[in-house]
């Protein structure tokens, strides 16, 4: 049985640049979101957030917040599933191009997926072999005509798949 891994190891695969992107394109949407939405992420940035001089991090300008934000993105599981959920919202005209050709490149979900239960043990390690960020992005990109970065197409499609990159490691017997 392979284990699962916290939703804090997709930081090894996100760069600072792009994570910063995923916060600002969460924040730029709140109003898209549903009130349930808007609850659950209220309340995990209160929770996880912490900007000196604030006591409602939201109440921060933007800059401050999104910047704020990454410490906890990197520590805490249950704050990266609440923002990963919400960008997965904002992005789902992506998602409905890129989940109907997953199982065509061999991708297996994990069994997480969607809702991830319990984002301490959310993610599996295995690609396809041979499969890498940037020949993903190219194969999507010539099947569906994305108008998405390889970033924004490895997330989601680690998001909609349960899997971060890599090998599966060996099964001892």
């Amino acid at each position: 049985m392979n284990s699962l891994l916290p939703m804090i190891s997709l930081n090894v695969y996100l760069l600072p640049e792009f994570r910063r992107d995923i916060f600002t394109t969460v924040v730029d949407h709140w109003d898209i979101f549903s009130p349930e939405k808007k609850r659950e992420l209220t309340q995990a940035i209160k929770e996880f957030v912490k900007i000196s001089g604030f006591r409602n991090p939201l109440a921060a300008p933007q800059a401050l917040l999104v910047r704020a934000m990454e410490a906890p993105f990197e520590k805490e599981s249950r704050f990266v599933k609440t923002i990963l959920s919400a960008w997965a919202e904002v992005n789902t005209d992506l998602q409905a191009k890129i989940e109907p050709l997953l199982s065509e490149f061999g991708f297996e979900t994990n069994g997480q997926t969607p809702l991830y239960p319990d984002p301490d043990n959310a993610f599996l390690v295995g690609w396809p072999e041979d499969l890498s960020f940037t020949k993903l992005a190219d194969l999507l990109k010539q099947k569906s005509n994305l108008e998405a970065s390889p970033d924004e197409i490895s997330l989601m499609t680690v998001w909609l798949t349960g899997r971060l990159p890599g090998s599966e490691p060996a099964v001892e017997e």
